[in-house]
């Protein structure tokens, strides 16, 4: 939130095609710019990577054990990426969005003694509190209390 959209988008251009990916940290990293930049494609192909490090092998380094950075890197992508989680100030917020090849997302998150379930689907976005008191929200840069259940129309 320190930078505008267009300083991301600059620093991004220039910077990720000179980027190799090698370590298990860049592509969540990438994944959750590319989906804040709404550029599907490539936040598509990150997170594939960031997923698929040790399954497909890549680095040919399996052997040595397991990237658990990798493992956290595709849940971040997801939550930070494609469902545009954020906090700003003190105020939890969400932009998400589909995949074009996917059906459906979800996951649940802890935040300040709430667990919230998080579902999107290719109409509609879900969010549920499960425990904890309500909780001002920002879906869509529109206010919202998350009292027990929000819903909206995918953007």
């Amino acid at each position: 939130d320190q930078f505008t959209k267009e300083e991301k988008q600059r620093n991004f251009d220039f910077y990720e095609p000179m980027t190799v990916h090698e370590s298990s940290l860049s592509p969540s990293v990438h994944a959750i710019l590319a989906a804040e930049l709404g550029m599907e494609e490539k936040a598509l192909e990150m997170y594939e990577r960031t997923a698929r490090l040790d399954l497909d092998n890549y680095n040919n380094d399996t052997d040595d054990g397991l990237h658990i950075t990798s493992m956290t890197g595709s849940w971040l992508a997801i939550v930070q990426g494609f469902a545009q989680m954020k906090t700003d100030h003190g105020h939890l917020g969400f932009a998400p969005f589909l995949p074009s090849t996917w059906r459906s997302y979800a996951f649940h998150i802890n935040y300040r003694d709430r667990l919230i379930f998080v579902s999107v689907d290719d109409t509609t976005v879900t969010l549920k509190k499960i425990s904890g008191e309500s909780l001002p929200i920002k879906l869509y840069g529109k206010d919202c209390i998350l009292e027990t259940e929000v819903t909206a129309d995918i953007v």
